[in-house]
């Protein structure tokens, strides 16, 4: 339980250990997966319902409602992506498309929100 402990307070998942592991100090970054180090930005409130904005995937675009207005998933686009795209030479609409992705059971939704919006 200790070592636990100690992988957890000190950020050591078990990622970390495959490939030669991270060096102390590394970042989301370091993973090279084009995620910024971002937790998310989330609220909610009574009239409106929880919203996301921003989580680790990148900047949310749109909430996925099923038939009870209940949140099944989002449409998102990386920006760390996005950014590397343009940087290779995309043009923005190109990388926007080419960075946008989802989670969850967006494919189900009764209708897709602007969390911005609605």
């Amino acid at each position: 339980m200790r070592e636990l402990a100690i992988q957890i307070i000190y950020g050591r998942t078990p990622s970390a250990f495959s490939d030669d592991g991270l060096p102390v100090g590394a970042g989301l970054e370091d993973l090279g997966k084009g995620l910024r180090s971002q937790v998310g930005t989330m609220y909610g409130t009574l009239k409106k319902g929880p919203r996301y904005l921003e989580m680790a995937e990148g900047y949310v675009t749109g909430i996925a409602l099923d038939e009870n207005d209940e949140i099944i998933g989002y449409q998102f686009v990386s920006l760390g992506k996005m950014t590397d795209f343009i940087k290779k030479g995309d043009d923005p609409t190109t990388a926007w498309e080419k960075a946008k992705g989802q989670y969850g059971r967006v494919d189900d939704a009764v209708k897709i929100i602007d969390p911005r919006k609605e």
